[in-house]
């Protein structure tokens, strides 16, 4: 049975219906991953959640246009398709209620730390395309130009990040500190754009800490 997203105190909130004992190391990232798989989707699980954030943040989350783009071309049955478009829903209301509680709960979805470094990086490069796609989802009516200067800043950074790769044979703890920082600048980051394009849905206290 597969899980679902339901509020969790902190990150992305996935909780496991039921334990998977076939799985030794689950997580919401392999979820997610293993349901798209099973829909036969083009899309990755750190790209899907990039582009939910992107819709989010763009006050596309309403509209269909995200959720077609990721479903595009799946290939699974009719079961695993409806399972996956309910997972995508799902994640899209757990993303919107962490953005909107402006508390920095919200956690781009990627994968853990025992996953190698050239992967979580090529990961995250695939967040911020989604991102970016998502945010792109309101054309004309979003007036990206006219961002305040950090917020205008960190949209042209997650742009270079989605092109970055990893370099290197092995990884090494200045690579890792280097990752890290770059997760928490995108973690940051998307908050303060949420907060920047869309303020009417944040509480009245709701400010970066």
């Amino acid at each position: 049975m597969p899980g679902h997203w339901e509020p969790a105190g902190a990150g992305v909130g996935y909780v496991q219906s039921t334990p998977a004992p076939t799985r030794m190391s689950s997580t919401p990232f392999t979820d997610l991953t293993e349901t798209l798989a099973r829909a036969g989707a083009v899309s990755g699980a750190a790209e899907c959640h990039g582009t939910v954030c992107g819709a989010l943040s763009a006050g596309m989350d309403g509209d269909d246009a995200w959720l077609a783009h990721l479903m595009d071309e799946a290939s699974g049955t009719d079961a695993a398709l409806k399972t996956c478009r309910r997972e995508l829903l799902a994640l899209r209301d757990m993303s919107r209620r962490l953005l909107q509680a402006g508390t920095l709960e919200f956690t781009p979805l990627l994968p853990d730390d025992e996953t190698g470094l050239a992967e979580r990086t090529a990961a995250l490069g695939e967040w911020c395309q989604g991102f970016l796609y998502g945010l792109g989802l309101a054309g004309e009516r979003l007036k990206l130009d006219a961002l305040a200067d950090e917020a205008g800043e960190v949209l042209r950074d997650m742009g270079q990040i989605a092109q970055a790769g990893f370099e290197g044979d092995a990884d090494s703890d200045e690579d890792e500190a280097a990752y890290t920082e770059i997760v928490e600048y995108v973690r940051v980051g998307v908050q303060l754009l949420y907060e920047e394009l869309q303020p009417a849905s944040m509480p009245p206290s709701g400010t970066l800490h």
